[in-house]
């Protein structure tokens, strides 16, 4: 079949339009947009044309009119508080993934885990009307999230909790419980804690709080002094920790509220002399590809990334195509322990 565009301009200097295919092909223009989207009824002789036509024209939809019929972009939004941190970006690559089997087309926005930068972020992404947001690290401004809820946009928090949207996550309390049963069964007493300022507010208050209680459950009386924040870009930062390892009665163990932070204590720690698991063990929070290196051999409590991407997408789409009454779904799911070379007994 042989191409020919006539209308007055160079075909080389516009794209082929879905007036061209029909032209081409000889049938109507409904008809090229039925055997584009696989409706009504074509003929088998007549669907062969149009294929045909549309591949020796190199035609591609306008998606713009084509979201205009169908009141729909298959684009989903995802905001994400850090993607330095590769616990978030393995997960919005799995996400994307999960999107990608089901037609949809990702757009990601990094916050930096900023609250005015997230409202601009998921701003821009309702200007480019996706169908819906996920929500990675979630700053917690309830204006934002009831802003998104009340235009009905179907929205999914991923790896934080609320109990008014929709939502997966990790079981935080079973997680730090692995972490704290894990290094007392090693004969560690002096345990600390150790957040990320990055980190989501309410998963950040969540594993301070399980942190707490697992403490107690096994026995050990929590010392607030001894949960401390490590923001390893401040100039300064980890003098704290580095005061409190050089006390007397330092702690003997660390449990980082996540792998990111985990990783960069392994390396504050060795810059002062200070070897893990030799003097002090170390146990994260994520299971991050790069968490199993030999180098570092970091035990961590794994989250299901798989899991929380898949169950993510699937209640997004939920959302999105079966409308915004019901009431919001939410998921725990299980963490596991997996034990690496930065644990041992205390000296």
């Amino acid at each position: 079949m042989t191409a020919k565009i006539d209308d007055g301009a160079p075909s080389a200097f516009r794209r082929p339009t879905i007036n061209d295919v029909a032209a081409l092909s000889g049938v109507s223009k409904s008809t090229v947009s039925n055997v584009m989207r696989g409706t009504g009824s074509v003929s088998a002789a007549t669907r062969e044309r149009v294929l045909e036509a549309i591949a020796a024209l190199g035609y591609r939809p306008n998606a713009t009119a084509r979201n205009l019929v169908l009141r729909r972009t298959n684009l989903i939004g995802v905001v994400v508080g850090d993607l330095a941190n590769a616990f978030d970006a393995e997960l919005v690559k799995r996400i994307e993934q999960c999107a990608s089997a089901h037609e949809y087309t990702t757009l990601v926005c990094n916050t930096g885990g900023h609250a005015d930068l997230e409202a601009s972020r998921i701003e821009a992404l309702l200007e480019h009307r996706v169908d819906g947001i996920a929500l990675l690290d979630f700053s917690g401004d309830r204006a934002v999230i009831s802003k998104l809820l009340g235009e009905r946009v179907p929205v999914v928090m991923v790896s934080c909790w609320s109990d008014y949207a929709d939502c997966v996550a990790v079981d935080d309390m079973v997680g730090i419980e692995l972490a704290v049963r894990h290094l007392v069964e090693l004969g560690h007493e002096r345990i600390a804690h150790v957040v990320d300022p990055l980190m989501e507010a309410g998963t950040r208050r969540a594993r301070v709080a399980a942190f707490e209680r697992a403490l107690l459950r096994s026995g050990i009386a929590p010392r607030s002094e001894w949960t401390l924040v490590y923001d390893a870009n401040e100039t300064g930062g980890g003098s704290d920790l580095l005061a409190l390892v050089a006390r007397d009665d330092h702690p003997t163990a660390i449990v980082a509220a996540n792998d990111y932070t985990a990783i960069r204590l392994i390396a504050l720690l060795e810059r002062n002399a200070i070897a893990v698991p030799r003097d002090i063990s170390l146990v994260g929070f994520d299971g991050i590809d790069v968490s199993a290196l030999s180098r570092i051999g970091l035990t961590t409590v794994a989250q299901p990334r798989d899991d929380l991407a898949r169950t993510a997408v699937d209640l997004l789409r939920a959302r999105i195509e079966s409308g915004y009454d019901a009431p919001p779904a939410q998921h725990r799911l299980k963490p596991r322990l997996v034990v690496r070379g930065s644990t041992g007994p205390p000296r």
